[in-house]
């Protein structure tokens, strides 16, 4: 997935990353807080939409293939910039006790059922890179389950700092399984930029609730 662009990525992490695809391969995951789309946000999309389609239909079949590959990328990025912009969304998670309960959710099991390799909490959605591990019987930790008792905690948790009720996040999630070491270093780049991109601070490390692993930091 290169959700950027297709350039080299500009920053530089250390070359230790074989192992996390001996077994299985790294997983990018995305889940929101649970609120109705504005509907400002909804016309947009659709806009892109109805543009992408019109480039899509002039382009001759070669590029026709390659620009379908791209089409959901391309989707969830406009989708994921548009919510993080939004001043019409909850923005639960900017205050600094409710990220913190996500975080701690987020490390809770980190070298147990999965290795966690970096995210980024948005004020109202959550972008993480972790990758799974095998459980004693062979099987691979399900990501439903893992995303799940993130929800969990968290919910309980930010519930009863912000006395609020009701269901926090956003049922479905979205996950894309990472295919090499490339596209992980692209995805790597997106979560930490994603505060960047939307505006909120002018360099990745500004942001407070990001964090990545030391040994695939930015050199």
């Amino acid at each position: 997935m290169n959700t950027i662009s297709d350039k080299d990525t500009k920053y530089y992490y250390s070359r230790n990353l074989p192992h996390l695809f001996d077994i299985h391969k790294p997983v990018f995951i995305t889940f929101r807080l649970k609120f109705t789309l504005p509907q400002s946000i909804i016309d947009e999309l659709t806009k892109r939409k109805i543009e992408w389609q019109k480039t899509y239909d002039a382009l001759d079949d070669k590029d026709k293939s390659a620009e379908l590959k791209k089409k959901d990328v391309k989707h969830f990025h406009w989708f994921d910039i548009l919510i993080a912009k939004s001043q019409e969304t909850p923005k639960v998670l900017s205050n600094h006790e409710a990220a913190t309960h996500v975080s701690d959710a987020l490390h809770f099991h980190d070298d147990d059922r999965y290795e966690l390799i970096a995210y980024c909490i948005m004020p109202n959605h959550v972008h993480v890179v972790i990758c799974p591990k095998q459980k004693p019987d062979g099987d691979v930790f399900p990501l439903s389950k893992i995303t799940y008792s993130w929800k969990r905690y968290s919910a309980t948790k930010i519930n009863k700092t912000l006395n609020l009720q009701g269901s926090l996040w956003q049922a479905e999630s979205y996950d894309h399984l990472i295919k090499d070491e490339n596209e992980l270093y692209k995805v790597m780049e997106y979560v930490i930029n994603n505060p960047v991109e939307a505006g909120l601070v002018e360099q990745w490390n500004e942001w407070k609730s990001t964090w990545i692993k030391d040994e695939y930091k930015p050199r």
